[in-house]
């Protein structure tokens, strides 16, 4: 899996350009879609944009409940979308759950979050709220869960909350 955050089309379309190169199986985030589904016609590859206004970097999520969860629809009612890259810890207000279910009942495939999952209770949110998935980058380099700094522990901590959810 590959993250796009590009902040230009031109950026956006160089980074799945790569993607592709790299041969990755998915691609997540951006939102460019009408720039990288022609690049990605005939490829092997899972692409998940961002649901939502989208802005800055790092990336914040901007929007209604109601908006994000249109744009969910929306775009994964494209062909060549196979889900979607939610930015949910992003948001400054939203109910995170409730947010997070809205994007999830209103999308055609799989939903992952990503973006500040810092503790074991987001990554219990997320889950119960029925993201497919999750990212954290970060949080592990920063080494925020147990077993810090030891990253294959941190990994192995969050494994294990995720399976108990």
């Amino acid at each position: 899996m590959l993250e796009v955050v590009s902040t230009t089309r031109e950026d956006e379309v160089n980074s799945v350009q790569a993607a592709l190169a790299a041969g990755v199986d998915w691609i997540l985030g951006g939102t460019q879609p009408d720039a990288v589904l022609p690049l990605l016609v005939g490829a092997p590859v899972k692409y998940c944009p961002f649901p939502g206004r989208v802005s800055g970097h790092p990336s914040v999520l901007e929007g209604t409940i109601d908006e994000i969860a249109a744009s969910a629809r929306e775009l994964t009612s494209r062909e060549g979308v196979y889900g979607l890259d939610l930015l949910a810890y992003r948001h400054a207000s939203a109910d995170i759950e409730h947010l997070t279910r809205a994007v999830v009942d209103a999308s055609s495939g799989p939903v992952i979050a990503a973006g500040s999952v810092v503790r074991d209770d987001q990554i219990r949110t997320l889950s119960q709220a029925g993201a497919w998935g999750f990212t954290i980058g970060s949080a592990i380099v920063e080494g925020l869960f147990p077993g810090a700094p030891d990253v294959k522990a941190q990994v192995r901590h969050v494994l294990e909350v995720a399976a108990t959810t």
